[in-house]
């Protein structure tokens, strides 16, 4: 409600009867307005309170959720307007405080010859604290389209799985020339000893076999990790607490690290909102990230660094080392599948990692100095429902800071442009 309705209903005893009707249609038609541009939204609007009623919705939700016929809805409480038995499943959990509102938070129903994707977002607040609304609770309930987001989605993965399949391809027929190779030079060899000798001993025989087995491993390693490189993940996202992830994996690490006379430092950041994470892929991410660092280390050892921030709406984990660094050369080549600068590596495990990360959601990037060492900093969204429950204070320093960020770069590049 606007000050001027307010001042004016505060004095409604001091006006003539004319008044109180201008100020009654003045009223109908700002509220007919609000309707009108909410009617033209995309996106679908529930608005219920603390039981459950419905107060309003928009005339587009009708054509996005499937709702039971009534002549009017208000007042009628969601869970029996509702006819889409898993979006109220959905939302009996999130009453009952079982899961978040972000989570399981898509939906997918048929309507007429296509498939609906529908994406379900919740959002509480409390009404004007006055004689009129009281301090009401209310929820909103909006529902977004994303069918065709989803298909976009689709068909840009799915080229992408094209484009690394076929790089990929192409690397494994590379790869798989060498046994190849070796294991035809050693048949030619034993035929020939057996051409020679008409016979050969087990012992005469064994260093032939032994090279054939071998090489029957190293294609057999190939084949395997290409289909895992290709293959599409199994992920299951859960909000997770990214902090006490890094703990468990770091703690079962330590050993490992010890040994390589490698410290290790967690730069964890306190209030670190929870993210929507694959517990098991990320752990994986995190272990090859360090045995990498490790293997950067060797032998003398050295310092490796994880760490966490919120940075505006995102979440940096970043992993530093010490070590040896990468080439400028290579950095733009690192995450390709089968590229490696190690003799006995695969050139697989960043490209796993990459594909982990695009997973989540989120993105990696790489800096490196030769000699000094390597960060891989890794992006991710922070949950709707997670940010809204960060202290104020949290969201206005990291505001504060995201701008001093942002007017530290307009200065060097003002200071680049002078």
């Amino acid at each position: 409600m606007n000050k001027f309705a307010k001042r004016a209903i505060s004095k409604i005893g001091q006006m003539d009867p004319q008044d109180v009707v201008r100020l009654f249609k003045h009223l109908v038609a700002e509220t007919e307005l609000l309707e009108s541009v909410l009617d033209s939204l995309s996106d679908g609007i529930i608005l219920y309170d603390s039981s459950h009623k419905i107060v309003y919705l928009n005339r587009v939700v009708t054509t996005l959720i499937p709702l039971k016929r009534f002549s009017s809805y208000h007042g009628i409480r969601l869970d029996d307007a509702l006819a889409d038995k898993d979006i109220l499943g959905f939302l009996k959990e999130y009453w009952a405080g079982k899961i978040h509102a972000d989570q399981n938070n898509e939906f997918n129903y048929q309507k007429g010859d296509t498939v609906k994707t529908i994406l379900m977002t919740l959002s509480t607040f409390r009404g004007q604290d006055d004689e009129l609304t009281g301090t009401e609770v209310y929820e909103m309930l909006v529902a977004t389209d994303i069918t065709e987001r989803k298909r976009n989605d689709t068909r840009l993965r799915r080229s992408e799985s094209l484009a690394q399949m076929t790089t990929m391809a192409a690397s494994v027929a590379h790869e798989i020339k060498n046994p190849l190779a070796s294991m035809g030079i050693h048949l030619q060899l034993l035929s020939k000893a057996f051409e020679r000798k008409g016979e050969l001993t087990e012992d005469e025989a064994e260093r032939y076999i032994h090279v054939l087995e071998e090489e029957i491993d190293r294609l057999n390693r190939i084949v395997v990790d290409f289909l895992f490189a290709v293959r599409p993940m199994d992920v299951h996202l859960r909000i997770q607490d990214l902090n006490r992830l890094i703990s468990d994996l770091t703690s079962f690490v330590m050993p490992e690290l010890d040994e390589q006379h490698v410290a290790l430092r967690l730069e964890l950041q306190d209030y670190l909102p929870r993210l929507s994470l694959d517990e098991n892929l990320m752990k994986q991410v995190l272990l090859n990230l360090i045995k990498n660092a490790m293997n950067a280390m060797e032998p003398q050892g050295g310092i490796l660094t994880v760490s966490t921030k919120l940075v505006g709406n995102v979440v940096h984990l970043k992993v530093s080392d010490t070590g040896t660094g990468i080439k400028p050369e290579h950095l733009s080549k690192i995450f390709e599948p089968y590229f490696t600068t190690k003799s006995s590596g695969t050139g697989l495990g960043l490209t796993v990692v990459f594909k982990i990360i695009k997973e989540h959601g989120g993105d990696i990037s790489v800096s490196s100095e030769p000699g000094r060492g390597t960060t891989f900093t890794m992006i991710f969204p922070v949950p709707r429902s997670e940010w809204m429950t960060l202290p104020d204070s949290l969201k206005d320093a990291n505001f504060l800071e995201e701008m001093i960020n942002v007017e530290e770069v307009s200065c060097e590049a003002h200071n680049l442009d002078s």
